[in-house]
């Protein structure tokens, strides 16, 4: 029988595959996440999860300059990086299992579950998953901010029942955002980011910044009232990774987070 690989030797291996992958930022911390709805925490997703891994890539800053084709660069590269990313989310997974434990990869935009009070929500929040490792935080426009990369990371992850090691890299501070700072909130072209309530207004910022032309928006609606479930998965075959087109990402360009000598390319 072959012998199973301990926690420390499946680090070692993740690490040396980010490194020649050119994966920048990673960490592993405990699964918590405990604020979480239910239904959408790491136990919910795998019993007796212990650990979280999640990783980011980020999105090079000249895709979001003022350009004639700067909405489909964006699209475009984030269209790679969700396949790359998912592709190495699986490819973790399963090599912590050789642990003998389990794991669960988690994509970036797939599947997706309808709830009532969130809207669209992943099965497990990859941006709540960059807090918990300690990559980044979760700031006022509702993005992962990370002290190198600002709001441009792109994640990946894994939940498992195995007990990894604590790790994280690059070892940075992330302080969120300042106090005073509310760049995103002027720059967003809808008002989905309230202040005041400290949310982003799902709905509000997908209805116009998300474009999913193949999706059939009339037969989504009759699902969506005779038979939800069908609606989601009618959704997720017809609305995700390259079949939608985001129109807008001030929230990322004009974030100055982590890049102080970097000009935002949306600012007015």
């Amino acid at each position: 029988m072959q012998r199973a690989m301990e926690p420390t030797e499946i680090m070692h291996r993740i690490r040396e595959i980010a490194d020649a992958e050119d994966v920048p930022v990673l960490g592993v911390g405990p699964a918590g996440m405990k604020d979480e709805q239910p239904g959408y925490r790491p136990q919910d997703l795998i019993p007796g999860a212990r650990s979280l891994l999640c990783f980011g890539i980020p999105v090079p800053r000249g895709a979001y300059r003022p350009a004639p084709y700067s909405t489909e660069t964006v699209w475009r590269s984030q269209n790679l990086y969700y396949r790359r990313l998912d592709g190495l989310s699986v490819r973790f997974a399963a090599l912590i299992e050789e642990t003998g434990e389990s794991a669960v990869p988690v994509f970036g935009c797939y599947p997706l579950a309808l709830n009532g009070k969130d809207g669209v929500l992943g099965y497990l929040n990859q941006l709540r998953m960059g807090e918990a490792t300690g990559i980044g935080s979760v700031g006022r426009n509702g993005l992962l901010l990370n002290a190198r990369y600002g709001a441009r990371l792109m994640l990946g992850g894994v939940v498992t029942t195995a007990s990894l090691p604590a790790f994280r890299r690059p070892e940075s501070e992330e302080p969120g955002c300042p106090p005073d700072c509310q760049i995103c909130v002027e720059e967003c072209p809808v008002g989905a980011i309230s202040v005041d309530k400290e949310r982003v207004d799902q709905q509000r910022c997908l209805r116009f910044a998300a474009k999913a032309p193949l999706m059939p928006k009339l037969r989504y609606l009759l699902l969506l009232k005779l038979r939800p479930r069908a609606a989601e998965r009618l959704m997720n075959l017809t609305a995700m990774d390259e079949h939608t087109m985001h129109v807008c990402s001030r929230c990322v360009s004009a974030c100055p987070y982590g890049q102080d000598s970097w000009e935002p390319a949306f600012r007015r």
